[in-house]
């Protein structure tokens, strides 16, 4: 993307929001939303087969449209396409994909779906070997929501990329997130209810503490080493949480 025409959309972001021009900016966002999408099919093409996304998507309403994150995120997409960097390492390449699924949903989207190179995918054996843990604790990981594919029908296999994020501890607990909200789309609220449960419940035990605030008195995620059990404990709880106040009930016996 020439430095000439990503002023000018940049131009025509800043006039949007002067102007309070929802045509503009719908515009503006389907561009730099398309312009993403392109990338990884043109310069990860040794990683990236395809991309599946909903139809209907995009359909953003004005107050959307206006708030001040909305004209960050489109600031920061125009500038990391302007400074990347290429060829991504795995672990860049898995940032930019986690960030762009993120900001999908938050423009509306359900469901999108990369398909990846057969030579960009790893077999649990070799991811876990990669991670430096056994097969048990990488299924654990991929429960907690390490990305896991089952390419052309065959056996479940690991993206690199993910391997990598898993290493990080800002990314890695993203991509656990991202997993959890994915679910959502696919498990009625009683079955998620009793998946949260179930996850709920093997923290506790591990820890020997009723809440992820017990269990961590001593410490906050960004003094920890590996916070991933308690931003994945406090995740869970608001998630709960949120499953009882639309069905009524209360958490805890509150």
């Amino acid at each position: 993307m020439s430095k000439a025409l990503i002023d000018l959309t940049r131009k025509n972001i800043n006039i949007g929001y002067d102007e309070q021009n929802e045509g503009i900016l719908q515009k503006e966002t389907e561009f730099i939303f398309s312009l993403i999408f392109k990338t990884f099919l043109a310069a990860f093409q040794d990683k990236v087969v395809g991309i599946k996304i909903d139809k209907n998507m995009l359909d953003l309403t004005p107050a959307y449209l206006f708030s001040p994150e909305h004209k960050n995120n489109l600031t920061k997409w125009l500038s990391r396409l302007e400074s990347m960097d290429l060829p991504a390492s795995d672990l860049e390449f898995g940032k930019l994909k986690i960030d762009f699924e993120q900001w999908y949903l938050q423009l509306g989207g359900e469901n999108i779906e990369f398909t990846f190179n057969d030579g960009f995918l790893l077999t649990p054996q070799e991811a876990a070997e990669a991670l430096g843990v056994s097969k048990v604790t990488l299924n654990k990981y991929i429960k907690q929501g390490l990305e896991c594919v089952d390419n052309s029908g065959k056996h479940r296999k690991i993206p690199k990329y993910a391997v990598e994020l898993l290493k990080d501890p800002i990314y890695g607990i993203r991509m656990q997130i991202l997993a959890q909200e994915k679910k959502k789309w696919k498990q009625t609220p009683q079955e998620r209810f009793e998946e949260i449960h179930d996850e709920i419940g093997a923290l506790q035990l591990k820890y020997k503490s009723k809440t992820y605030q017990e269990a961590f008195a001593m410490y906050d995620g960004d003094e920890m080493d590996d916070p991933t059990d308690y931003y994945r404990w406090q995740s869970l709880e608001e998630e709960l949480a949120e499953i009882l106040k639309l069905s009524g009930g209360t958490h805890g016996g509150e």
